[in-house]
């Protein structure tokens, strides 16, 4: 098979997925499942509370810090996706990203407001994640796994997803503090 050929193959095959993926999501995740509103309130709920909950005098600071985590996360789950090591049977739409209420919501949310907690009360933010982490992986995607919301495979597993959650929210701290610290030296020059 040529280059040529193999590209049409390619496109041919995906254009034979989003059809899949289409069908599937008009049959079994529509408006008339508990699944696609479970996905929106699971966006509108922790994106109310933050405008309420966010100091607005940091609010670039720790806005910096969630976009540090969604961008991770994201990432991060749209390779373990592309791979089959993560699937989300249910998703906000087909036409969206998959996982988008957990990566792009719900978890940099949730540890936007932890941040904010932990450096306003002078917290270590290192305890505060893990537990936040260990809540979020057993808990959270347990009960996603549980309720047909996620499906491991290839060896994923809750542990994995604990491991991950760690790693994005130190990461985004690390990230933000190398930020604060540029942000600090210009001030100086």
């Amino acid at each position: 098979m040529n280059e040529t050929q193999l590209s049409n193959k390619i496109f041919e095959q995906k254009e034979q997925l989003n059809s899949l993926i289409s069908k599937y999501y008009e049959l079994y995740s529509g408006m008339d499942t508990w699944y696609l509103w479970f996905n929106i309130a699971s966006i509108l709920i922790p994106l109310i509370i933050l405008y309420f909950k966010i100091d607005k005098k940091r609010l670039f600071e720790i806005s910096f810090f969630g976009y540090t985590a969604h961008l991770l996360w994201a990432n991060i789950d749209s390779v373990l996706s592309a791979n089959n090591y993560l699937v989300h049977p249910h998703t906000l739409t087909h036409l969206t990203p998959t996982g988008i209420t957990i990566t792009a919501v719900l978890f940099p949310v949730t540890f936007m407001l932890l941040y904010q907690y932990c450096t306003n009360k002078e917290k270590s933010f290192y305890i505060y994640a893990i537990i936040f982490s260990l809540i979020f992986a057993y808990g959270f995607g347990g009960f996603s796994k549980a309720v047909d919301l996620l499906k491991m495979h290839k060896g994923m597993n809750l542990t994995y997803l604990f491991l991950i959650d760690i790693a994005v929210a130190f990461t985004a701290l690390w990230v933000t503090k190398l930020f604060r610290k540029f942000k600090d030296v210009g001030r100086n020059v």
